[in-house]
């Protein structure tokens, strides 16, 4: 099992009903979480993040992943992602991670992402909010 601590911001974009989409900053969110691998097959894991968004109103959600390992310091994953608070989003998208270790059971992390999210309270009618982000932050094996 891995503990994650990770901080992220990128970019949020949409259609607000004009047809063209825009671009904004995304909000910083903070991260914690876990993965699951069983000692059999490491290549292979399950994951389960918790968020909560630190700007504007904030907001609060998490994520479950499915991930792929290619070795130790790099791997891609897909997920589906929610926020439930103040109003909701769900969708699902795809990233990578990049680990640098340091030590034998830490590391450095980088994860870039996309997400789409159709569903929810928070949608323009007839949009899709999108998430193209960049989370950083520390790996432990426990």
């Amino acid at each position: 099992m891995d503990a994650t601590a990770e901080l992220g911001t990128g970019l949020e974009g949409g259609d607000p009903g004009g047809g063209d989409i825009e671009w904004r900053r995304a909000r910083t969110r903070i991260l914690a979480g876990f993965d699951l691998r069983s000692d059999e097959d490491e290549e292979q894991s399950f994951g389960v993040r918790a968020f909560a968004e630190l700007e504007r109103r904030g907001g609060v959600g998490g994520e479950v992943r499915y991930e792929r390992w290619l070795g130790r310091g790099l791997g891609g994953f897909v997920f589906a992602t929610g926020v439930v608070a103040p109003e909701t989003l769900v969708g699902a998208g795809f990233g990578a991670t990049f680990v640098i270790p340091f030590g034998k059971r830490a590391g450095f992390a980088i994860e870039p992402a996309f997400a789409a999210l159709p569903l929810g309270s928070d949608v323009p009618d007839g949009s899709v909010v999108m998430w193209a982000t960049l989370t950083l932050g520390v790996r432990v094996g426990l």
